[in-house]
């Protein structure tokens, strides 16, 4: 039997192989295709489902105004309902990224019976999931002004990862979020987690923008230390490292995703092109959105103290990359000559191919 790890855009690798019987003729027979870039929706009741009475007027609920759907807390708009683009009946919507409201989008997207029964449908074994609406690393969690409110969210959103993990008989493999404001909350929600079959863990690829160190500082040595110890994956998903999510209110069709967004994007395509082709301009360039903690990583000491670190880059391609690598390693031979800098034991593509 062969493995295959698919991304659901266009991107694949091999994960494992053996000799598929020679008198096969369907190319993919005997394959196991792993979708490993999927992201899965919140569901409506995600958190007032999962408290009780009294604690759910302090959690986010899912309300639809002037045609509108989003998340509210403590009666304000919170989070959008994230990327969503399949319709109701499995309908593809071209020219947008967004199905609103809540009850025109597919509930494959939501939903895990629905979901593995389409993934059946396709052909696909397995996904690694990662968040929608809430952001991709709990950066947005964090701009929740109260602790123990924000730590209850984050907390319940990652059992109901859990859950759906196990009702899915494992097919389905989210990787959860870290309370890294605090690092012995982080340590003890990742103990917590892998204790249920978690996998891997989303992080924000800039922490500093959030007040906290940066990713190689000891502050965050604790994680990487039960990181390398467990074999869980650390994953940078495209758009992690922005500092929160800023919804426009009921009425307005579009939902801007992070709060710097207007400031951020504006440089990446002409004024003059109408919301379409911004879009499309935005997603081909995120694609290498990634490159900078991809570089970062591929020059630091990092991987030297924790020789089992496995790290993901999704949804970011993969075309990119050898040019990267091969740019990396002119730049380092030709800049980097003061030994206080040369701390690293490895080249950069070693270092990319290990971890």
């Amino acid at each position: 039997m062969q493995t295959v790890a698919v991304d659901h855009k266009g991107d694949s690798g091999m994960a494992s192989s053996q000799t598929l019987v020679e008198e096969s003729t369907d190319p993919l027979a005997g394959l196991k295709v792993i979708d490993c870039d999927a992201h899965f929706t919140e569901p409506p009741d995600l958190w007032s489902s999962r408290v009780a009475a009294p604690q759910r007027e302090r959690v986010p609920l899912q309300r639809t105004v002037d045609g509108i759907t989003a998340w509210y807390l403590d009666d304000a708009v919170w989070a959008g309902i994230g990327g969503n683009t399949i319709k109701q009946g499995h309908q593809k919507v071209l020219g947008t990224h967004i199905v609103q409201p809540f009850t025109e989008v597919d509930p494959a997207a939501w939903d895990v019976k629905a979901r593995l029964a389409l993934m059946d449908e396709m052909g696909v074994w397995a996904q690694i999931l990662y968040p929608n609406g809430i952001g991709f690393s709990s950066n947005h969690i964090f701009a929740i002004e109260d602790p123990a409110q924000r730590q209850v969210i984050l907390q319940v959103y990652n059992d109901f990862l859990m859950d759906l993990q196990e009702e899915s008989a494992g097919r389905l493999l989210p990787q959860a979020m870290l309370p890294i404001w605090d690092m012995d909350l982080t340590v003890s929600e990742m103990t917590r987690l892998l204790e249920r079959g978690a996998t891997g863990f989303t992080l924000s690829d800039r922490p500093e923008l959030l007040g906290l160190p940066e990713l190689p500082e000891p502050y965050f040595a604790p994680m990487w230390d039960l990181a390398h110890e467990s074999g869980a994956a650390m994953n940078f998903h495209i758009g992690a490292g922005m500092r929160r999510e800023r919804v426009k209110g009921p009425g307005e069709e579009t939902l801007v995703r992070p709060a710097e967004s207007a400031a951020a994007f504006a440089h990446l395509y002409w004024q003059s092109y109408g919301p379409q082709k911004r879009l499309a301009l935005l997603a081909t360039q995120m694609y290498m959105s990634n490159a900078r903690i991809i570089c970062n990583l591929c020059v630091s000491p990092l991987f030297d103290r924790y020789p089992r670190l496995k790290i993901v880059s999704a949804e970011s391609g993969i075309g990119w990359i050898p040019f990267v690598l091969e740019a990396l390693e002119y730049q380092l031979d030709e800049m980097v000559t003061d030994p206080a800098e040369l701390d690293q034991q490895r080249r950069p593509k070693e270092y990319f191919r290990d971890h």
